[in-house]
């Protein structure tokens, strides 16, 4: 632990020497070098921002940012990737070269940095008192995004005291346990709750330079969501997978100490706070017009995540990064890498453009009950507000707005202001694989261009730049639906329904209600009903959005969703168009149910003695896994 902490330090008075050499002559092990970084405004900003920098990037799939890509949403073509290793089952705690998953040894390095500046910043005298209190109080703030981080990954964890360990503090005086799951939602809300009483920040958002700095309503955002999580079934103790309904500290309490005596009250407090949120503040959800001046969803759908500081942001990370994103789900015919492929399971959730979903008859195909979609043939003709093109799979045909602003699938045009080429993912296509190109393809035959800028020149590597939504008030929308449902169906119906149609309305498809002949679909009859509409309409609004895989965890289907054969159409057949439109396994995912929770690193273990391994990780050993 001792050399932890030190290797903590060096790291960031790195980071610091790399913007402000002439502060830095000595080696970095020296400690009163790091105390010197307070004495002056702009040195202890920039610590602030390295504080900021273990804010991990959103949408960076192939290794930086994981959940996609290990969920039922995304397929990363590259074997090598370490991503493809864990959706091979090859995850194991002493597995530490697995680094983008292994958030473990990310957060608590920024853990300690945020703890280190809080004690230190009031040092510094060329700094306002008020600008003192703002940056403590971002420090806190980010301190607890990174505990609900930890938490979402590993369920339990170690919350460290407000003093951080001397530098010369032995072993046995740097042991701790894990707090329970109570205490560790509790502790995230309560320094939420405390960051907000600072008030020292802006009540939603900053302007200019400081715009992506932490504000009150992101505190409040956090707090709204680690509520939700805490209420959900996986931390309850009588509703949580067996494998988890024992789970001890290394005191015998239960580290699962939530359960039903309560879960009313937590459903409602839960509720409370997303409400809170869309109350008392001037968020609305996004919507655009089309030129003659008439709503239009397509539009709003595409340029919600590409205008920035639109009115449906909480909270972004400025220039968030997408220059992997536009590459990587461009197709290869702009020298691109075509390497981002959507499962078809993502692709057969999205609703009909009357908004009905889909559902499996017996023999095999999908169907919808009002008749809308069917599975055999080709479009005669173009149509979908121009999405389709004649020659289109009927699969792809009479989908919602989200769907054609979300996928690029097999001839479609490619949604760009430089190239509307046709896209052809089948094996020979222009963007499929080929006998020559066997690695920068779909082996989904989809790739996903929700987030992709299409003011973007891929082909001459002028890449438009925007900001990488973290929070947005329609997924509180569906966090309040989810809530209010599970507090109490019967009495909180109405409003379950009028925040889960306006997503579905802004969407461009009817919702629920009674008015069947409008296009109205049947309003879920009861709980269960309306809790699988809810949990539907989050799978496709929320899609590619970081929200899938930590919703399956909190909700314990995970393993059910995440495991075995994941499907796309037949792109790595030599036989080429004629037989690509087949549902096909791409590849058969390993997630247990004890992989709703991750591994504590090895390492970790041996140094921490109070500390307790996951459930059944401590078995589980790369030596025993064939790669």
């Amino acid at each position: 632990m001792k050399q932890y902490i030190t290797k903590s330090l060096i790291f960031l008075i790195v980071v610091l020497t790399a913007a402000c050499d002439s502060f830095f002559d000595n080696e970095p092990d020296n400690l009163q070098t790091i105390e010197q970084v307070f004495e002056r405004r702009n040195s202890t900003l920039e610590f602030l921002a390295n504080v900021y920098s273990y804010i991990r990037p959103v949408y960076e799939w192939s290794n930086q940012t994981i959940w996609a890509g290990i969920s039922d949403e995304i397929d990363v073509t590259y074997s090598d990737y370490e991503i493809s290793k864990i959706n091979l089952g090859l995850l194991a705690p002493d597995k530490e070269d697995l680094y983008y998953g292994n958030l473990w040894n990310h957060y608590y390095p920024g853990i300690r940095a945020a703890t280190y500046f809080m004690q230190h910043v009031d040092k510094n005298s060329e700094m306002e008192k008020g600008e003192i209190l703002r940056c403590k109080a971002e420090a806190r703030a980010l301190r607890a995004w990174f505990y609900f981080c930890l938490v979402r990954q590993y369920g339990p964890v170690v919350i460290l005291p407000e003093e951080l360990a001397s530098a010369d503090a032995s072993t046995d005086d740097m042991q701790y346990p894990r707090s329970s799951i109570k205490k560790c939602f509790e502790y995230i809300v309560s320094e939420m709750d405390e960051v907000v009483k600072m008030n020292a920040m802006a009540k939603e958002t900053y302007t200019g330079l400081n715009y992506g700095r932490i504000t009150e309503v992101f505190c409040k955002a956090v707090k709204a969501r680690a509520l939700l999580y805490a209420a959900s079934d996986l931390y309850n103790q009588d509703r949580t997978l067996d494998v988890f309904k024992n789970f001890r500290n290394y005191d015998n309490s239960p580290m699962m100490d939530y359960t039903d005596a309560d879960r009313q009250e937590r459903w409602g407090k839960a509720a409370a706070a997303q409400k809170d949120i869309i109350d008392n503040y001037s968020f609305s959800l996004y919507r655009e017009n089309n030129i003659n001046g008439t709503y239009d969803p397509y539009k709003t759908c595409q340029n919600l995540f590409i205008t920035d500081r639109n009115s449906e942001i909480i909270f972004a990370k400025p220039a968030g990064g997408f220059w992997e994103m536009d590459l990587a789900c461009s197709p290869r015919f702009l020298g691109a890498w075509s390497g981002w492929g959507v499962v078809q399971e993502m692709i057969d959730d999205y609703f009909t453009g009357t908004g009905y979903p889909l559902l499996k008859g017996g023999d095999g195909k999908f169907y919808a009950e009002d008749g809308s979609y069917t599975e055999d043939g080709f479009s005669a003709v173009a149509g979908d507000n121009g999405y389709t093109q004649k020659g289109t799979y009927n699969m792809y045909c009479n989908r919602e707005p989200r769907f054609y602003v979300s996928i690029t699938f097999n001839n479609c045009k490619w949604l760009s202001d430089y190239n509307t080429s046709t896209v052809e993912f089948f094996y020979g296509g222009n963007t499929g694989r080929t006998d020559k190109e066997t690695r920068n393809y779909s082996q989904t035959g989809y790739l996903c261009r929700k987030f992709v800028n299409p003011k973007s020149n891929v082909q001459t590597g002028q890449l438009v730049e925007h900001a990488a939504v973290m929070f947005r008030l329609g997924e509180f929308y569906l966090n309040y639906a989810e809530a209010l449902n599970e507090a109490d169906y019967s009495a909180n119906k109405a409003q379950v329904l009028l925040y889960l149609n306006a997503i579905r309305t802004r969407a461009g498809i009817p919702g629920y209600g009674t008015n069947i002949t409008a296009g109205e679909l049947p309003v879920p009859a009861n709980q269960e009903a309306m809790r699988e509409a809810i949990r539907h309409e989050r799978r496709v609004e929320l899609a590619f959005e970081e929200a899938r895989y930590f919703d399956c965890c909190r909700w314990a289907i995970a393993h059910e969703k995440f495991d075995g054969p994941k499907h796309g159409m037949n792109a790595n057949d030599s036989r080429g168009k004629d037989v690509f439109h087949q549902r096909t396994t791409f590849e058969n995912r390993v997630f247990k149910d004890y992989y709703l929770l991750w591994p504590i690193p090895l390492s970790e273990m041996y140094k921490g003695k109070l500390l307790v391994q996951n459930p059944n990780w401590s078995s589980i050993s790369s030596a025993n896994m064939a790669e």
